[in-house]
């Protein structure tokens, strides 16, 4: 068995059994849990709560009214006059509704006045349910007549024929942005641990006695070598953890409701391999940039200092990728989509939403591919020196001359 290997199954099963690993596991699963079912959770326990209206209205206008209410409201109660001017006190008397409203005709039309704990909840969504019986009231044509002839079907159609309806759309982008998250998390995770684990080596003076065994390049790779497969190993535990979740969430949450839908999202074989190779052309990217800034320092102190920049490209990356989802063809998007250290991020963006030239794909993966190896081999030649390096941080007039060496 060669040096790499050894190196490589040892670091392995360190970081498995290290702390880190598992507490970065166990944050990630708790992160997808609350993403899948925190959403619906809410919407059973707050949305509902919050839309609860007493409604108060003379007979001819309770039932069309409380009919075109229950689109948006839950009519809990109907009475036909208001005894007194409502407060916080008597919509907890009534159930815990959030409004009173009480409606009237008037010779210009319906009126309507709320009492409600959130004005900004209710305003506009009221005049909306409410607008066919204003109608009806003016016209005298029927208020089902009139609901019926309010919607206007409209068809929509993908040119470029990526999704099938609107719901379907919708779902790719939801997933975009959580295997986006996922990605930054492993990378910021992962990258950290070597950035970590290079120090303690380096200033508890381990890294004298590895370098004196063993090449510093073949050290290098075996460990960015292991962070990936754990990384990698994460993410599998992660997404897992996802469509368990999705599947428990559909299955707890959606039962039953009026116009919830869960169908499954379509994932080609050539997305899931171009979402592998991106995923590992940016944990290398990074990787080797945190493990050579990790070699030079000579103080664990430094780690928070180190460590603050080197997030900023996984921070700059995550926010445009944001953009991407929404705007994937946008001519800024797609230059984004070859710069190295953003395009890991902004091309699955852009691939779980459109469809991407072949070209684009072809062209960001060998420029990112090589600007890997070109940062490999020059973390190579940084972490060979800085390894041995201690005292003062190097100047940069320092850090090039390890460049050209």
């Amino acid at each position: 068995m060669n040096t790499l290997a050894v190196i490589f199954q040892a670091e392995f099963a360190r970081r498995l059994r290290s702390r880190a690993f598992i507490a970065g596991t166990v944050i990630g699963v708790a992160t997808v849990l609350l993403f899948a079912l925190l959403p619906g959770l809410a919407h059973r326990s707050l949305g509902y709560s919050a839309r609860r209206i007493v409604l108060i209205a003379p007979p001819s206008l309770a039932q069309p009214a409380a009919r075109l209410l229950r689109a948006n409201f839950d009519v809990i109660e109907i009475l036909p006059r208001l005894d007194e001017r409502p407060t916080a006190a008597s919509l907890d008397a009534h159930h815990h509704a959030s409004a009173v409203v009480v409606l009237a005709r008037e010779q210009t039309g319906l009126r309507a006045v709320a009492y409600v704990r959130d004005p900004s909840l209710f305003r506009s969504t009221f005049a909306h349910d409410l607008a066919p019986l204003q109608i009806a009231l003016a016209t005298g044509m029927p208020v089902a007549t009139i609901v019926d002839h309010l919607t206007v079907p409209v068809e929509v159609h993908d040119v470029a024929g990526r999704f099938a309806d609107a719901g379907e759309a919708d779902a790719a982008k939801g997933a975009a942005f959580i295997f986006i998250f996922l990605l930054y998390l492993a990378i910021l995770l992962n990258a950290q641990a070597i950035l970590t684990s290079v120090a303690e080596e380096k200033t508890s003076r381990i890294a004298e006695v590895l370098v004196a065994a063993v090449d510093p390049t073949q050290l290098l790779a075996a460990k960015i070598l292991a962070v990936t497969a754990t990384g990698f190993l994460q993410l599998g535990v992660w997404i897992a953890t996802g469509f368990l979740a999705g599947s428990a969430f559909t299955a707890a949450f959606t039962a039953g409701d009026v116009g919830a839908s869960a169908g499954p999202l379509a994932v080609s074989a050539a997305e899931i391999l171009l979402f592998v190779a991106f995923f590992l052309v940016g944990f290398a990217q990074y990787s080797v940039l945190y493990a050579a800034a990790a070699s030079l320092i000579s103080r664990t102190e430094d780690i928070g200092s180190l460590a603050g920049p080197l997030v900023l490209p996984v921070a700059a990356a995550i926010v445009v990728a944001q953009f991407g989802i929404t705007f994937p063809n946008s001519p800024s998007i797609v230059t984004c989509s070859f710069i190295p250290l953003l395009a890991p991020f902004v091309m699955f963006a852009r691939i779980a939403v459109t469809p991407v030239p072949d070209w684009q794909l072809a062209l960001s993966l060998t420029i990112n591919v090589a600007v890997a190896f070109g940062l490999a081999l020059l973390a190579g030649r940084v972490y060979r020196v800085g390894l041995l390096l201690y005292g003062r941080p190097p100047s940069l007039r320092q850090i090039v001359a390890m460049l050209r060496a």
